[in-house]
């Protein structure tokens, strides 16, 4: 009888086991998604303060897609959109150093700045808006979505939208200003900082 009752319970726990393994493993996937879609969202909310402070010329995020010319200098050269790109890689704990397939949540793939009503609307009379758009791939941390044959990555995708507060007037520059309209405004205002202007 005793033999009997067993094999009964290696047969029950056979049935169950896959069932009990589907919910911990959903549980900690979508805690785990949850805890990432509040760091992605925290990093883009931190990126458009710093946004509304230090607006971008539309003409240096027109470099975003196209790169800055003659590749001497990255995008991020720009002291505003720096300064946009370190607020979001601020609280990013979760993310870079080699965790998550070592992607940097900050890098330019995957933040975007934009003007959703026009470049033109970066004054104080029209106070922008401003946005700060984050898609990052966040891959998961059991095996549940390959073992039920789903991709394990979900792109989570955070906008945040502040109204422009400032234009990016830095009194520690030379002449009062921390952001470049383009490249050779990039280059007259280092060459400033740098005591070689003329």
């Amino acid at each position: 009888m005793s033999r009997r009752s067993s094999g009964q319970s290696v047969v029950e726990m056979a049935f169950v086991l896959p069932v009990l393994l589907i919910v911990l493993f959903g549980i900690m996937e979508f805690g785990f998604y949850i805890y990432a879609y509040s760091s992605v969202s925290q990093a883009a909310r931190n990126a458009a303060e710093v946004a509304a402070q230090l607006p971008p010329y539309q003409g240096w995020l027109n470099y975003a897609s196209a790169g800055v010319p003659g590749g001497a200098i990255p995008y991020r050269a720009d002291r505003c959109v720096n300064a946009i790109f370190a607020a979001a890689e601020s609280d990013a704990t979760l993310f870079g150093g080699g965790v998550n397939g070592g992607r940097n949540l900050a890098s330019t793939q995957f933040v975007q700045i934009s003007y959703p009503n026009g470049g033109q609307t970066r004054n104080l009379r029209d106070r922008g808006p401003i946005e700060v758009t984050i898609r990052y791939p966040v891959r998961g941390i059991t095996p549940l979505f390959r073992l039920l044959g789903l991709e394990d990555q979900i792109t989570m995708v955070v906008t945040q939208r502040r109204s422009i507060e400032n234009l990016g007037v830095d009194p520690s520059q030379p002449r009062s200003i921390a952001c470049a309209k383009d490249l050779d405004d990039w280059n007259e205002l280092n060459s400033s900082n740098n005591g070689t202007g003329n």
